[in-house]
């Protein structure tokens, strides 16, 4: 695969909870430009959506981005949120498996397929 543009679902799982929903990324050269948006369920809360422009690069195999704006779509209550870093590594099924993180040590794993 030589580029990972256009929409891929999206998963993670945090420990305390998990997300869902889609990333969209635009690929030239090795940089990458983008928007995850998820529904978050942490447990014992109601979820809510968050849209998080990302930045990063993707270099055939290895993708690291990392948030670079937030916005909650849909919450009851304002949410204090914080930004992600996600690295991941292409298989062989064309899936991008990996980790994120925050600086508030919040680490989970996640798995993005093509749409």
């Amino acid at each position: 695969m030589n580029t990972i543009s256009g929409r891929w679902s999206f998963t993670e799982d945090f420990g305390f909870g998990k997300d869902e929903g889609f990333a969209e990324f635009t690929q030239e050269g090795e940089k990458i430009t983008g928007v995850l948006v998820y529904t978050e369920r942490i447990e014992d809360e109601t979820p809510f959506r968050v849209q998080q422009e990302v930045e990063g690069t993707f270099d055939g195999q290895q993708l690291k981005i990392t948030g670079t704006a937030v916005e909650i779509l849909d919450a009851e209550e304002e949410i204090e949120y914080h930004l992600d870093c996600w690295e991941g590594i292409l298989n062989e099924k064309n899936q991008i498996v990996g980790h994120s993180y925050d600086d508030h040590e919040c680490f989970g794993v996640f798995v993005m397929e093509m749409i």
